[in-house]
């Protein structure tokens, strides 16, 4: 992270609201502690308020752990916004539930009054217990969902390795997401993920979306059941190898 840029961009008088993603979507990062503490204390000097998106947190992979924005301290604790949900690791995102979680008394009234203002604060009859249950009693569940997306990974990686070595999968320490590094054979991967739907019906996120130098990476969900991936892995490399001989 370039911290001088980043207190360049929050110095800004014009700039009142910092966006965190952490794990981050989509390199999976998990941020650790040091870095959190540089963020949160950035905001703190230049009292921006910091919303740290951390729906990812329960799927860090073995070996890493995940750490709250607001558990830095309490100072930090006081000027964040703090988005989780069970929706990403228990697969309830159709009942459209989430959780806003706010220290700052002041902060949580104003947030209070704006998702009631915009009738985002009435969850259905499902969402609250859904989500209770998922947090209170879904750990062994989640250890072993996790277990099963590691495996799934691993899979992944070296099917890229052995049979399409040009696409480099970018290591990861958190999310069922992979990033996908295309520029070997394109810098379009809009154009490569509508080549390969055509070409073998596997849909693909292409990276322009999220700015930057996305335009050469692809996302992978590989969140599904063995049996799935191995089919989609089986198209990615079949649509890849007729892209690379057709732009030869």
């Amino acid at each position: 992270m370039d911290f001088k840029d980043l207190e360049d961009k929050l110095s800004d008088p014009a700039t009142s609201l910092f966006i965190f993603c952490n794990p981050h979507n989509p390199i999976g990062k998990v941020w650790d502690e040091k870095t959190l503490q540089k963020v949160g204390d950035l905001c703190v000097k230049h009292h921006v308020l910091l919303i740290s998106d951390e729906l990812h947190c329960d799927l860090t992979h073995p070996g890493y752990q995940y750490t709250p924005m607001a558990s830095i301290s309490n100072e930090i604790a006081n000027q964040v916004i703090t988005l989780v949900a069970a929706s990403k690791a228990f697969n309830l995102a159709g009942l459209q539930s989430s959780a806003i979680v706010i220290a700052n008394e002041e902060i949580r009234k104003k947030v209070d009054r704006g998702i009631n203002t915009d009738e985002v604060a009435e969850p259905n009859a499902f969402a609250i217990q859904a989500t209770e249950a998922a947090f209170n009693y879904g750990e062994d569940w989640l250890h072993a969902l996790n277990h099963y997306l590691e495996e799934n990974r691993q899979y992944l990686k070296a099917s890229l390795e052995n049979h399409c070595s040009e696409i480099k999968m970018v290591p990861s320490e958190a999310t069922y997401l992979a990033w996908l590094d295309c520029s070997n054979i394109t810098e379009d991967t809009t154009f490569l993920t509508k080549y390969i739907r055509e070409k073998t019906g596997l849909y693909l996120s292409e990276g322009e979306i999220f700015g930057g130098n996305g335009d050469k990476f692809i996302r992978l969900n590989y969140a599904c059941p063995k049996t799935i991936l191995e089919d989609g892995v089986q198209r990615l490399i079949k649509g890849i190898q007729l892209f690379e001989e057709e732009m030869e």
